[in-house]
C-alpha cells in the first residue's frame, strides 16, 4: 500500500511539472506572437510615417538644389532663352549700324560673347547681367570705328570679350553701390570743372557748366547699363584723390589744347556780350579737357586681361609698319615727280637749243638782205676803197 502511495504521487508530480512546463511553453508562445504583433506594428508605423514626411522631405531637397536659382530670379530652363534673347538683341544692334566686316568676322565676334556667358551661367543676378548687356551693347557698337583691318577687329574682339568677361564674373553691385559710383563720378567732374574756370578766367563759367552736364549725362548712362568695367563698381576714395591729383598735373596739357583752339586771350569778357565763337570756343575747351578724365579713371580700374593687350599690342605693330609703308610710298612718289620734273626741265632746253638750231640757217640768210636794204648811197663807194671785194657780202655769199 505504501509502494503504491509513493507511485501515486510520483505520477502527480510528473503530470504537475509537465502542466507546468505546458504552461511556459505557451506563454512562451504568447508573448512570441505579441512580440511579433509588436513589430509589426511598430513597422508599419514607421512607414506610416516615412509616407507622412516624405512630401516634407523631397520639398526640402527641392528647395536646397533650386535656391541659388530663386535667389538670382532664374532658373536653369530660362537661361537658355535669356541668353538667345540677348544673342539676338546683339545681332539686332550689329545689323541697324552695319559694319564692313565680312561674315566670318560677326559670327567670330557673336560667337565670343556667347562662350562667356556660357561659362558664368551659375553666377548670381544672371538675368541681370544679361540685362545690362543688352542694354549696353547698342551705344558701344555705335561708338566703335570698323573697317576691314583685322588687327583692329582683334582687338574689338577680345575688347567685347574682356568686358563681358568682367560684367559677368565680377560682384554684382547693389543699388547703394551705384549710387556711390554715381556721386563719385559727380564729385569728380564738378572738381575738375571748377578747377579749368580757375586755370582759365576768361571762361563762361555757365558755358562750362553746360559742357560739364553734358559730359556727365553720357557718364551716368553707362552707369545704368554698366557692360564697360569703369561703370560697373564704386573706386575707393584714395582712387577718387588719385584721379584727382593728376588731373592737376595736366593743365599744361590743357594749355596746349587752348592754343590749338586758336585763342590764346586770356581777357575776361561779358557772357552777355561775348560772341557766339567765345562760346563754341569755352565748350569745346571743357568737353576736351572732361575728356581726359575717363583716361585717369582707366588708370585705377582693374588692370587689362592679357589677351586684350596682347590684340593691342599687335594692331600698334601693324599700324607702325603700314606708316613706313605709306611714307616710303610718298617718299619714291616725290622722287619720282623730281626725276620727271628735271627730265621735263632737260627736254624742255634740248628742245630749245634744237628749235634755235633749226632757224638760225634762216636767221643768217636774212641778215645780208637787210644790211644791203639799209645801205645809205654814201656807203656806195669805190670797192677798192672798201678793201675789194671782200665786202661785198652778197655776192661772196651767193659765189
Amino acid at each position: 500500500m505504501a509502494c503504491h502511495s509513493e507511485q501515486s504521487e510520483e505520477s502527480q508530480l510528473l503530470g504537475q511539472m509537465l502542466r507546468d512546463a505546458q504552461h511556459d511553453k505557451l506563454c512562451e508562445c504568447e508573448k512570441l506572437t505579441e512580440f511579433s504583433a509588436l513589430k509589426d506594428c511598430a513597422l508599419q508605423r514607421e512607414r506610416s510615417l516615412k509616407m507622412q514626411y516624405m512630401p516634407v522631405v523631397l520639398k526640402r531637397a527641392i528647395i536646397t538644389i533650386l535656391f541659388p536659382c530663386i535667389v538670382s530670379g532664374t532658373t536653369d530652363f530660362d537661361k537658355a532663352s535669356l541668353v538667345e534673347q540677348t544673342i539676338e538683341a546683339v545681332k539686332s544692334f550689329m545689323v541697324q549700324s552695319p559694319s564692313p566686316w565680312p561674315d566670318e568676322w560677326k559670327q567670330e565676334y557673336i560667337e565670343t560673347i556667347r562662350k562667356e556667358i556660357d561659362l558664368h551661367r551659375d553666377v548670381t543676378h544672371f538675368d541681370l547681367r544679361l540685362e545690362i548687356l543688352r542694354k549696353g551693347f547698342g551705344p558701344y557698337w555705335e561708338g566703335l570705328t570698323k573697317t576691314r583691318d583685322s588687327s583692329l577687329f582683334d582687338v574689338y574682339r577680345t575688347r567685347i570679350r574682356w568686358y563681358t568677361e568682367h560684367l559677368m564674373g565680377t560682384k554684382f553691385p547693389n543699388e547703394e553701390e551705384r549710387k556711390k559710383l554715381h556721386n563719385q563720378y559727380t564729385d569728380i567732374w564738378i572738381y575738375a570743372a571748377n578747377s579749368l574756370v580757375e586755370q582759365f578766367p576768361f571762361l563762361d563759367p555757365n558755358t562750362v557748366q553746360i559742357a560739364k552736364q553734358d559730359d556727365l549725362s553720357e557718364c551716368y548712362s553707362k552707369i545704368d547699363a554698366p557692360l564697360i568695367p569703369v561703370y560697373l563698381r564704386p573706386m575707393s576714395e584714395a582712387q577718387v584723390e588719385q584721379i584727382k591729383q593728376r588731373w592737376d598735373k595736366l593743365r599744361y596739357a590743357r594749355v596746349d589744347l587752348l592754343r590749338r583752339l586758336g585763342d590764346s586771350s586770356t581777357t575776361l569778357v561779358d557772357s552777355r556780350d561775348a560772341p557766339l565763337s567765345s562760346a563754341k570756343r569755352d565748350y569745346e575747351l571743357t568737353k576736351e579737357s572732361l575728356s581726359q578724365l575717363l583716361g585717369l579713371v582707366w588708370m585705377v580700374v582693374p588692370q587689362r586681361p592679357d589677351y586684350y593687350l596682347n590684340a593691342l599690342e599687335n594692331h600698334t605693330k601693324v599700324a607702325e609698319r603700314r606708316f613706313q609703308s605709306e611714307r616710303q610710298a610718298r617718299s619714291d612718289q616725290q622722287r619720282l615727280e623730281k626725276e620727271r620734273s628735271r627730265q621735263l626741265l632737260q627736254t624742255e632746253h634740248i628742245s630749245f637749243v634744237l628749235s634755235a638750231l633749226l632757224e638760225t640757217p634762216q636767221y643768217l640768210e636774212g641778215i645780208p638782205s637787210i644790211i644791203t636794204q639799209k645801205q645809205s648811197p654814201l656807203e656806195q663807194q669805190d670797192k677798192t676803197a672798201k678793201g675789194g671785194d671782200a665786202y661785198e657780202l652778197k655776192n661772196g655769199l651767193q659765189e
